[in-house]
């Protein structure tokens, strides 16, 4: 896409500050994008025999620093969480993208789906909005765990290195800012993750939630009413 294209996708969004921020979320996109981009050409290069200090030379880095740099997208979002999109992420937000990457790479599985997701916001123990909201509506962490390795068997090979967001899980992502919007919050939390989970079409954890008789007005109502309340 071009800039005039970006443009006119933002300009969709109505009301001033609410193009600001999705011109914001738009550009993150964009960035995670471009960093996918070359992992993939690093990935291809190293497979093919590359050594770091090859690979550093055409990044125009030192060895040390290309091998940095490719740890991973997501390690570095959650080091880049002071910044653009994931500025606004919560810390118990930026700990449940945490776990989900660990319970994909426990079950080998070579990509962080909103199954994934889903997990990692029932994973910490301090709890949060969204599995306040799930445990009144009767979903637990043993539920959906067993949901989840019901629906998606585990992998045969262990998991190194990079691990991708599938489409709906970065849609998940982009639909919770919108969710933090509408309900009026300079923040995106856990509730608003679990909102956009539950709008994501055809993903595993939309397809969970359904099965217990969550739908998408039963969360909202039920995280306004949490709100209410004073959960954290």
């Amino acid at each position: 896409m071009n800039l005039e294209e970006l443009i006119a996708a933002v300009e969709e969004t109505e009301g001033a500050l609410d193009r600001v921020s999705e011109a914001a979320a738009v550009k993150d996109q964009i960035e995670a994008l471009g960093d996918e981009l070359l992992d993939h050409f690093v990935k291809e290069a190293r497979e093919q025999g590359c050594s770091w200090t090859q690979i550093g030379e055409a990044l125009g880095v030192t060895r040390q620093a290309a091998q940095q740099r490719h740890r991973g997208l997501i390690a570095r979002l959650v080091e880049g969480l002071t910044g653009g999109l994931f500025k606004r992420f919560t810390p118990r937000a930026r700990a449940a993208v945490v776990a989900a990457e660990a319970a994909a790479r426990e079950r080998n599985h070579e990509w962080v789906g909103t199954e994934h997701l889903l997990i990692g916001l029932v994973a910490n123990e301090d709890g949060n909005v969204a599995e306040s909201t799930l445990a009144r509506l009767g979903v637990d962490r043993p539920s959906i765990v067993q949901a989840v390795d019901e629906l998606v068997g585990p992998g045969t090979e262990p998991v190194t290195g990079h691990i991708p967001f599938t489409p709906r899980a970065k849609k998940t992502l982009e639909l919770a800012l919108r969710e933090a919007l509408r309900l009026g919050h300079n923040y995106i939390g856990c509730e608003h993750i679990v909102l956009a989970l539950a709008r994501v079409d055809k993903g595993v954890a939309a397809c969970i939630l359904t099965e217990d008789g969550v739908t998408y007005k039963v969360l909202d109502r039920t995280v306004r009413a949490v709100l209410d309340e004073g959960a954290t």
